[in-house]
């Protein structure tokens, strides 16, 4: 029996159309990357890292609309992608330190939730030489019972406060790691719970424009921060 010559190329074409759409489910319902742009996120996303956000936690957006079902609130601490409603097709990344009902408040540079203050550590700075004026910046661990992560204050005193408010229903409060080079909820205030787009799970790749290689063309990599994961 002579073989169809046109069915092994429907075959082919039927393939990549499955793979095709496979490949956008998964980015539309479960995984999407993003490069990281600023330094906002720093020490724990750095300007070049490409990272992977985790989209079912906070719903499953119905297509077509900005109707989400079965989602639900992020946890604090608790790093995230989100967008705002003027200016839907930008995304940004900050990281939730209040949920619906918190007392939300800085003193001295220093957060303060629920009327609990976190504590700080001073770390190395080495992992700051990457960034620009690392040379006037200083590396905390900021920390309270449950929660633990690396932010970035200026060295010079802190005399940045803020507040006290108290995080609204079905919104979030959202700062930046890097607490000084940071546009956060402390400017343009809370962001809707709906607004929140994926967690950041994952740095696939990061690359380092600030050091160059040859014939200083390509950036260098990272190395160590490839398929790190986000905390």
């Amino acid at each position: 029996m002579q073989q169809n010559p046109q069915k092994p190329l429907r075959e082919y074409v039927e393939n990549i159309m499955v793979a095709l759409f496979l490949a956008l489910c998964v980015r539309t319902f479960i995984l999407t990357g993003y490069k990281v742009p600023t330094t906002s996120m720093a020490p724990n996303l750095k300007p070049g890292d490409f990272i992977f956000s985790y989209r079912l936690p906070f719903g499953v957006k119905v297509p077509f609309m900005t109707t989400k079902v079965a989602g639900q609130l992020p946890q604090r601490g608790e790093i995230v992608v989100f967008t705002f409603p003027d200016i839907p097709k930008v995304n940004y990344v900050k990281r939730v330190v209040g949920l619906p009902g918190d007392r939300i408040e800085l003193r001295n540079g220093r957060l303060i939730v629920n009327n609990l203050s976190f504590q700080y550590e001073k770390l190395s700075s080495e992992i700051l030489g990457d960034l620009e004026g690392s040379e006037n910046q200083i590396l905390l661990q900021e920390s309270n019972r449950s929660e633990s992560r690396s932010i970035i204050l200026q060295k010079r005193d802190s005399e940045k406060s803020f507040g006290p408010i108290i995080v609204p229903e079905n919104e979030v409060f959202l700062l930046g790691d890097n607490r000084d080079s940071s546009d956060d909820s402390r400017y343009w205030g809370t962001v809707p719970a709906n607004r929140l787009e994926g967690r950041v799970v994952l740095i696939w790749l990061s690359l380092n424009w600030q050091k160059k290689w040859l014939f200083q063309s390509l950036p260098e990599v990272r190395w160590e921060r490839v398929f790190s994961k986000v905390h």
